[in-house]
C-alpha cells in the first residue's frame, strides 16, 4: 500500500511540473482541445470561442487555423473559413483531411473548377476516401470536364456499396457526354442492376433509350432487313395497285431489304443515298409475285427546331418477272419539334407514274400529308396520326382524289415487347363514271392492324408478329373486298 501511495505521489508531482511546461510552449492547446470535443459534439459557438482563444495564443499553429475553418464551414460562414483554411495550408499543406475542407469551401462556394482540384489532392492523399473521389467527379463534371470526371465516379462506386448507384449513374452521364457511349450505356446498366438504386433504374433505361438512338442517328449507315412468312386470305396487289385482287387464299414468303448511307454529313446537313428491295412468292398463285427496286436521294437541312428535307425516289416494280410499273417520286418535306413530347411533319409528294401494261393508269399524282408524332408516359408510349390528300390524274376512268386518315399507338411492354395498333381510312372518289358501270365510284377502304416484336439474343435482331384486316367498301359491287393478313418474321437491324 506503501508503495501504491508513492507512486502516485510522484506521478502527481511529476505532472505539475509538466503543466507550466507545456503551457509556456503551447497555451492555447487546452482550448483548441475544448474547441475540437465542442465541434464533435456540434457546439459551434463554443467550439468557435475556443479556437478562437486558442489562436490567440498562437496565431500561426496550422491546427487551430484548420478547425477554426472547418467550424465556419459548418455554419456557412464561408468568408471566413477561407481566410482560416488558406492560412492553415499555407502553414502546413499536408495536414490530414485539410485538402478536402479546402475542396468542400469552394464546392459550397460554387468554384467548382477550384473545388475539383482540392477534391483531387485529397484522393491522392487517401486513395481509401470515397467522398474525396466522389466529390472529385462531381466538381470535375460541374466545371465541363467530365472525361477526367468518369474514372473518380467509378472508382467512388467501386469502393462504396452506399455510392454504388449514385456513382455508376453520374459516370454514365459524364462517358455520354464525352461520347464514349459504349461505357456510358455500360455503367446505366449497372445502375440497374444495384437493388439501392430504385429511383435511378428509370431515369438509367432512358439514357440507354437516348443513347441507343444518337448512336443511330450519327452512324453514316443503317440496314434493315425483314424475312417473314404470311397467310392471306384474298391475295391482292397492295401497295401498287388495290383493285387487282384474286378471291384466292395463299401463303407466300416475304423479303424486305433497306439500306442508306450519309455520304455528306455536317452539323447543319446530311446528304446520302439509299436502296430499298421488296419481294414477295407465293406458293401457288405466281402471277401475284411481286418485285420492287426502290432507290432514293435524300438531303435535310437541320434548323433545329425545324429540319427541312427533300428526297427523289426512282422505283421500277416487275409482276411475275415482268415489268409492270415505273415511277419517281419527289418529295420535300419538314419536320418540326414541338417540344420534347411533340413532333409534327408536313410533305408534299409529286409521282410520275407508268404503268407498262396498262397506259389508262398512266399519269401523275400530287399528295400532301401533315403527321404528328406524341410521346407519352415518359417515352414509353407514343400516340401518332396523320392525314393526307392525294389527286391522281391518269386517263378518264382512272383519275381519282383520295383522303387518308391514320391513328395508332405504340407501347413497350414487359418482357420487352413492343404492341403496335393503328387504323387507316381511305375515302376514294372517281372523278368520271365508269365506262361499264356508267357510275362514278366511290370507294370506303377500312385498313386494322396490331403487331407484337422483341428483340431477340441480341439488339438487332428481332421477331415481328403481324395481323391485319381490310375492308373495301364501294357503291360498284364488283370492286368491294375483305381480306386478312398474317405474318411471322424475323429482323434484322444495324
Amino acid at each position: 500500500m506503501r508503495k501504491i501511495l508513492c507512486f502516485v505521489w510522484t506521478a502527481l508531482f511529476l505532472l505539475m511540473i509538466a503543466l507550466p511546461v507545456y503551457a509556456e510552449e503551447d497555451p492555447g492547446r487546452a482550448y483548441y482541445d475544448f474547441g475540437v470535443f465542442a465541434y464533435e459534439d456540434g457546439k459551434y459557438d463554443a467550439a468557435e470561442n475556443h479556437f478562437a482563444t486558442a489562436i490567440g495564443f498562437n496565431p500561426d499553429n496550422p491546427f487551430y487555423r484548420h478547425y477554426m475553418g472547418r467550424t465556419y464551414l459548418k455554419t456557412e460562414r464561408y468568408d471566413k473559413a477561407e481566410e482560416h483554411l488558406s492560412k492553415a495550408i499555407s502553414l502546413n499543406p499536408d495536414i490530414p483531411g485539410l485538402q478536402y475542407d479546402m475542396g468542400m469551401l469552394f464546392y459550397k462556394t460554387e468554384n467548382y473548377a477550384k473545388a475539383a482540384d482540392f477534391f483531387v489532392r485529397a484522393a491522392r492523399e487517401d486513395a481509401n476516401n470515397v467522398l474525396a473521389h466522389y466529390y472529385a467527379g462531381l466538381n470535375l463534371m460541374k466545371a465541363q470536364n467530365c472525361k477526367d470526371a468518369a474514372g473518380y465516379f467509378v472508382t467512388a462506386a467501386q469502393k462504396s456499396p452506399t455510392i454504388g448507384g449514385n456513382g455508376y449513374y453520374y459516370a454514365g452521364l459524364c462517358y455520354q457526354k464525352a461520347e464514349d457511349f459504349d461505357t456510358a450505356i455500360q455503367m446505366f446498366e449497372k445502375v440497374k442492376q444495384d437493388p439501392n438504386a430504385e429511383k435511378l433504374k428509370e431515369n438509367a433505361d432512358k439514357w440507354i433509350e437516348a443513347i441507343k438512338a444518337k448512336q443511330k442517328a450519327l452512324t453514316p449507315y443503317s440496314l434493315y432487313l425483314k424475312l417473314g412468312r404470311r397467310y392471306d386470305s384474298n391475295v391482292t396487289l397492295d401497295p401498287i395497285d388495290s383493285d387487282r385482287y384474286s378471291d384466292k387464299k395463299d401463303w407466300n414468303t416475304v423479303l424486305y431489304f433497306s439500306g442508306r448511307y450519309d455520304l455528306f454529313k455536317g452539323k447543319n446537313y446530311t446528304f446520302g443515298a439509299g436502296y430499298s428491295h421488296y419481294q414477295s412468292w407465293y406458293d401457288s398463285l405466281n402471277e401475284y409475285d411481286l418485285t420492287g427496286s426502290i432507290f432514293n436521294v435524300y438531303a435535310m437541312w437541320h434548323l433545329s427546331p425545324v429540319t427541312l428535307g427533300f428526297s427523289y425516289q426512282p422505283s421500277y416494280y416487275w409482276l411475275d418477272m415482268d415489268s409492270y410499273l415505273r415511277q419517281h417520286r419527289f418529295t420535300p418535306e419538314v419536320t418540326w419539334l414541338i417540344n420534347a413530347q411533340l413532333t409534327a411533319r408536313f410533305s408534299y409528294t409529286y409521282a410520275d407514274n407508268g404503268y407498262l401494261g396498262d397506259e389508262t393508269r398512266t399519269g401523275h399524282a400530287n399528295e400532301i400529308s401533315a403527321d404528328l408524332y406524341y410521346k407519352m408516359w415518359d417515352g414509353k408510349a407514343y400516340l401518332f396520326g396523320g392525314l393526307g390528300y392525294e389527286d391522281n390524274c391518269a386517263s378518264w376512268e382512272q383519275s381519282y382524289s383520295q383522303i387518308r386518315t391514320l391513328l395508332g399507338i405504340s407501347v413497350n411492354l414487359p418482357f420487352e415487347l413492343t404492341a403496335v395498333v393503328s387504323g387507316n381510312y381511305f375515302a376514294k372518289n372517281y372523278a368520271h363514271a365508269d365506262s361499264i358501270f356508267l357510275k362514278e365510284r366511290n370507294d370506303d377502304k377500312y385498313v386494322g392492324s396490331v403487331s407484337l416484336s422483341r428483340k431477340v439474343y441480341e439488339d438487332w435482331l428481332g421477331i415481328l408478329a403481324e395481323v391485319s384486316f381490310t375492308k373495301n367498301s364501294s357503291d360498284i359491287s364488283v370492286y368491294e373486298y375483305e381480306k386478312n393478313m398474317i405474318t411471322l418474321s424475323l429482323t434484322a437491324s444495324y
